[in-house]
């Protein structure tokens, strides 16, 4: 009777929570309105328990100034505190030199945090963070005669489903250079398995008997020594370890030439092509420049001695030199020794979206605050030639709600973000609902009479995680996801995870209404939710849930294990 009655009570107060909004409006004041609640806590460090001084602290919710975050750092005895703060959810995170970063309630890196509810007057203590030490991996990069080369750069990479598909992907802060001994050391490594890469684009000639010269490169080499990941081996790194020894002698490979034809919409030859290393990983993006060459006057090109690695092959017409609207050709390829010939760089001025924002009510939220974007899925930045190019067309949305997006490329979708309050109804286009449609526009071609129906009527859904005994639990995950599979892509507004507070509710808002997949895990990596894979895997263990206009009825979840 005591777990039904402690049922009825948890989800009482998550059907409340979703009637009535918890966060008021976000203040764009510099300063944010002021409030009456305080969070306290302590830093320490989890192999010692010592206080840790000068960690730094940052709590992020609605009401906090334009920014929407309030800053601190830790005492000598480890201790914080944030005073004067509105009621609302906030998440807590601190970081030090030396550790690894927390958010408030992760058990283990890479895991969500947990929101803290807070409301007027209230007083919320132990807010406490235990932070384990950074761990980390060593070792030596040594060219095929065991000699140490320096300047090699060098990455830990994770198998992660990747903008589209599952690849090995560099995680934030593991580019690293070898030193004058061939040395590295990548820092800041959350537990986990990794693969060690290492790359350089370093060349040397090699004369044969005959005097004929061949220039060679080194291919991207794997620990401990082989061209390809499917060979190598995996690098198990615990919390707050360093793995040393971990040698990769680099693997000599032809460099190779590069030709073909670059050529804008127009059939003008570019002036010039190039190639560019383009290394995105989880948290960071470097763009390095490569070779390049002159185009002739038939369009033909051809650079040579180009060493092995994956390259974006590039060309563009910008500025003065542009005759209409600038214009921008890639295409990625893979240098492994073997030439390139006959390849087609063909160039667009991309495609332009236009339209108008609609609201159901009449009034538009502030256009400064209208943010939409159309293009491919990039967790980090596009590629810089794309980027300098929408970087050209000026403010996007209008005082009136008409929009104009220019330099629209490849297979694009249109994300919308709004102010606090709004969300997306549907994005319309002659009567066909394009919401999750993808798009792929023609040079010079036009989409107009596009429609972005937003309203203030935002949805809510909330709920409770329940043990068998009917308990509130606060930890785990909560994920919702779309019954339509075809709304299972990276950044869908229709994907979404969150943890439960430290009263065990959960709640989401501004989901797109429809039916939905709810589900509640002990544990789930921040981000495993993009990989349509692992969705389908949660389908069968899933409770299916409807998000309705406004609010929806408060939801039970009872934590899944699901079986293999």
């Amino acid at each position: 009777m005591r777990s039904f009655l402690t049922l009825l009570l948890v989800l009482a107060a998550a059907a409340a929570a979703a009637q009535t909004p918890q966060t008021p409006p976000r203040d764009t004041s510099a300063a944010g309105r002021k409030g009456t609640a305080v969070i306290r806590g302590q830093v320490v460090a989890a192999d010692s328990g010592r206080p840790l001084q000068r960690a730094q602290v940052v709590a992020e919710g609605i009401g906090l100034g334009a920014d929407g975050r309030r800053t601190g750092s830790t005492a000598s005895d480890g201790t914080f505190v944030f005073k004067d703060l509105p009621a609302a959810r906030y998440r807590v995170r601190v970081t030090r030199s030396g550790y690894l970063p927390l958010e408030y309630g992760q058990r283990r890196p890479g895991e969500q945090g947990r929101p803290v509810q807070l409301e007027d007057g209230q007083t919320i203590e132990k807010i406490d963070f235990a932070l384990p030490r950074m761990s980390g991996i060593t070792g030596r990069v040594t060219d095929e005669n065991g000699e140490p080369i320096e300047g090699v750069s060098v990455y830990a990479m994770r198998s992660l489903f990747y903008e589209g598909r599952r690849r090995l992907v560099p995680v934030s802060g593991s580019s690293v250079r070898t030193d004058d001994e061939g040395e590295y050391r990548i820092p800041r490594l959350a537990p986990g398995t990794y693969q060690v890469m290492a790359s350089t684009k370093e060349t040397w000639t090699v004369v044969d008997k005959s005097g004929r010269e061949t220039v060679f490169g080194y291919m991207p080499t794997y620990y401990p020594g082989v061209p390809g990941p499917g060979e190598a081996r995996r690098v198990q790194v615990g919390l707050g370890e360093y793995v040393r020894g971990i040698d990769v002698q680099l693997v000599p490979g032809r460099a190779a030439t590069v030709s073909g034809i670059a050529l804008d919409s127009r059939g003008r030859p570019f002036a010039r092509v190039g190639l560019s290393e383009e290394v995105r990983g989880v948290g960071f993006a470097s763009f390095r420049g490569g070779p390049d060459a002159p185009v002739a006057a038939d369009g033909s090109f051809t650079i040579r001695n180009v060493p092995p690695g994956e390259y974006t092959l590039q060309a563009s017409r910008m500025g003065a030199e542009a005759d209409g609207a600038p214009e921008a050709a890639l295409m990625t390829v893979f240098v492994d020794g073997t030439d390139l010939e006959n390849l087609m760089l063909a160039g667009s001025s991309g495609g332009a979206v236009t339209g108008r924002i609609v609201s159901e009510s009449g009034s538009l939220p502030r256009p400064s605050g209208i943010f939409i974007t159309i293009g491919e899925t990039y967790r980090n930045q596009p590629p810089p030639l794309l980027l300098s190019l929408s970087n050209r067309s000026g403010p996007v949305v209008q005082d009136d709600g008409s929009f104009r997006v220019s330099a629209v490329f490849g297979r694009a979708r249109i994300q919308v973000t709004l102010p606090d309050g709004w969300m997306v109804r549907s994005i319309q286009h002659d009567g066909r609902d394009i919401t999750n449609a993808t798009l792929e526009l023609k040079s010079g071609e036009q989409l107009s009479g596009v429609e972005i129906f937003v309203t203030d009527r935002i949805t809510e859904i909330a709920g409770a995680v329940v043990d068998d005994r009917g308990a509130a639990v606060g930890d785990a995950t909560v994920l919702l996801f779309p019954v339509d599979a075809d709304r299972w892509y990276e950044n869908s507004r229709s994907v979404r995870a969150t943890r439960p507070d430290q009263q065990g509710r959960w709640q989401l808002k501004a989901m797109p209404p429809g039916e939905y997949y709810a589900i509640a895990l002990e544990y789930m990596e921040a981000d495993a939710w993009h990989d349509p894979e692992f969705l389908e895997s949660l389908r069968r263990h899933a409770t299916r849930v409807t998000v309705g206009e406004g609010s929806s009825p408060a939801v039970a979840l009872r934590l899944v294990t699901p079986k293999s």
